[in-house]
C-alpha cells in the first residue's frame, strides 16, 4: 500500500468554501495532477457514486469508479467500487481554525499486483506522496487567489 498525505492552513477562507470547490471537477482538477475528471454517476445517502478518470505517472489513462460519503462541510471519504486496482480510500478533514481553515487530504492505494507490486511500490511510492502534497498546496493556492467552486451544485 502507497500513502500519500499534505495539509495546509489557507487564510481567509471557510470550510464551506473549501468543501466547494474539492467537489467542483472544474476547479479540483486543476490541483490534482492524476485526476482528469469526476462524473457523478449517481446519488446515495450523504454523498455519490462517481467515475473518475485519471492519469497515471502523466501517461497511463484509466478510470475506477469510486463512492464519495460527504458530511459538509467537514468531510469527504472516498472508496473504490471498481476499478484494475485492489483497493482506495481517501478522504479530506476540512476544520475552522482561527484566521482561516485547515485541509488535510489522505490518499491510499493498494495495486494488488503481488510481489511485483511490492517493486512497483516502491519505485513510485515518493511520487505518489510528492503528488498528494502537491495537490493540497494547489488547492491552497487557487483558494488564497480567490478561485471558488459550485460545490454540489457542480455535480
Amino acid at each position: 500500500m502507497i500513502r500519500g498525505e499534505g495539509s495546509e492552513l489557507i487564510a481567509g477562507v471557510t470550510p464551506q468554501e473549501v468543501f466547494d470547490f474539492v467537489l467542483d471537477p472544474a476547479l479540483y482538477t486543476k490541483a490534482d495532477t492524476k485526476i482528469l475528471w469526476v462524473t457523478k454517476l449517481g446519488d446515495i445517502p450523504n454523498g455519490m457514486i462517481a467515475r473518475e478518470d485519471g492519469t497515471f505517472l502523466g501517461v497511463a489513462k484509466g478510470s475506477v469508479v469510486t463512492r464519495y460519503v460527504w458530511k459538509p462541510p467537514h468531510s469527504i471519504d472516498v472508496t473504490l467500487e471498481h476499478g484494475f486496482i485492489r483497493g482506495m480510500h481517501a478522504w479530506f478533514e476540512i476544520e475552522e481554525v482561527p484566521g482561516g481553515t485547515r485541509i488535510t487530504h489522505v490518499e491510499e492505494v493498494d495495486f494488488g499486483w503481488g510481489p511485483l507490486g511490492l517493486v512497483h511500490d516502491f519505485l513510485i511510492r515518493g511520487w505518489w506522496q510528492r503528488s498528494v502534497a502537491k495537490e493540497v498546496s494547489e488547492i491552497a493556492r487557487l483558494l488564497a487567489a480567490g478561485e471558488r467552486g459550485k460545490g454540489l451544485a457542480a455535480l
